[in-house]
């Protein structure tokens, strides 16, 4: 009788410790990943600007600031991040040498918990820029007419 309740005891306690143990392991397993969500893209998608106009947009709170990627064509854009305590502004400059017609802005983030990523982006329109050595039509036809 006594190595009945001896054994029943050790059952018991063995069954405890192992769903203490499940449970501390399904725990972390199941911490859930807030993925950072993005908001506020200027210049809104498909504007026409120039190359090296500045960009912008937020970031939720939860992003590790230290991880927030901008690129554009695939070429990575220097981020400057401002923590606005609940959000992060991001603002970066489009490449100068950025060519037309279209250009995708790519944004992506990591979580600070769980490490997983966030990933946005938009469209915009490359404006040509005008070279300055080029002389308006008809002008050098008004002057001689004068």
């Amino acid at each position: 009788m006594k190595t009945i309740k001896k054994l029943v005891t050790i059952s018991f306690l063995t069954v405890l410790a192992g769903t203490q143990v499940v449970h501390a392991y399904s725990y972390e397993e199941n911490k859930r990943c807030r993925k950072p969500k993005f908001r506020e893209m200027e210049p809104p998608k498909l504007t026409e600007v120039v190359a090296g106009s500045e960009i912008s947009f937020h970031v939720s709170g939860w992003a590790d600031p230290e991880h927030i990627t901008a690129t554009v064509k695939k070429i990575p854009m220097k981020v400057n991040v401002v923590d606005k305590m609940s959000f992060f502004v991001v603002t970066a400059k489009l490449p100068g040498e950025l060519k037309g017609p279209y250009a995708r802005i790519s944004i992506a983030a990591r979580a600070k918990e769980g490490y997983c990523k966030g990933k946005d982006g938009w469209l915009i329109k490359i404006k040509e820029k005008q070279s300055s050595d080029q002389e308006p039509e008809n002008s050098g036809e008004s002057a001689a007419d004068n």
